[in-house]
């Protein structure tokens, strides 16, 4: 039976808030005791006052609270407009620049990619639009190492797939018995690993776009802009940036970014 001493609860996710860097505002109490208590019980700790304690002492503790609490809700094509304007606009842009500097490569960034839905829609988007000899590469990173495992083995049920157009499905992926699995395509890859947002350097420095989409709610405004920061640090010249539709740019780095669709929340490298 845990102890429940709200006072004491406020100050546990306080303090889950300062080791982890993730700001747990956004999510119900009822929620979080629900899945803070889970942990508790396995480890053995009845009080909040205690478990504070036990995650200041163990890292893989508070990782594997932080997996249990962190929503990971994703689909296919969530909310096509930025990826048909990605589609449809975006890589109008960097293939003329791609052709005015010779080159035949694509690297796009996925922050924050969740079980792989989003890096996979990427990826399809592009072989769709880019030339055939071009070679795409999508880095696909979360803090999550249960998601990036999901995410490497490209398996999904088949309600994941529902807003995916019969045409993708049919040539992106393999159907097996109960799900389907993404197939291996040419010149197109994708690299999944672990990556802290607001402390790791950018996954590369020679982007074409970072989608950073729903994943700043649950960060402070200092640590948003440090994240948004390393984003134009890993931009090429005129690289974009896909934020969520209910996201802003932290008004202290807004000088680092030109709107290019307030509507789809695009913005480019200045």
């Amino acid at each position: 039976m845990v102890i429940n001493e709200p006072d004491y609860f406020k100050l546990l996710t306080n303090k889950i808030s300062k080791l982890s860097g993730i700001i747990l505002d956004s999510y119900r109490d009822k929620y979080l005791k629900r899945r803070i208590e889970l942990r508790m019980k396995v480890v053995g700790i009845v009080d909040y006052k205690e478990y504070a304690r036990f995650l200041e002492k163990d890292e893989n503790e508070l990782k594997t609270l932080m997996d249990t609490l962190t929503i990971n809700v994703t689909e296919f094509m969530r909310d096509k407009d930025p990826f048909e304007y990605f589609r449809d606009k975006l890589a109008v842009d960097i293939i003329e620049r791609k052709q005015k500097s010779q080159s035949k490569l694509v690297r796009f960034w996925s922050a924050g990619c969740s079980c792989g839905e989003e890096p996979y829609s990427i990826g399809m988007c592009a072989r769709e639009v880019f030339p055939e000899d071009w070679s795409i590469s999508v880095y696909a990173t979360d803090i999550d190492e249960k998601c990036l495992k999901t995410a490497s083995e490209g398996v999904y049920c088949k309600d994941k797939l529902k807003k995916l157009d019969y045409n993708l499905k049919s040539k992106y992926f393999d159907k097996t018995e109960n799900d389907y699995k993404i197939k291996n395509t040419n010149k197109l890859s994708y690299r999944f690993k672990r990556h802290d947002l607001t402390n790791d350097p950018p996954i590369s420095k020679h982007l074409d776009t970072v989608f950073c989409r729903n994943v700043m709610i649950y960060f402070n405004e200092n640590q948003k802009v440090k994240m948004i920061t390393k984003f134009h640090e890993g931009l090429i010249k005129g690289g974009f940036l896909v934020i969520g539709k209910s996201e802003t740019l932290p008004n202290e780095i807004r000088h680092l970014f030109e709107p290019v669709s307030l509507k789809n929340k695009v913005y480019m490298k200045v």
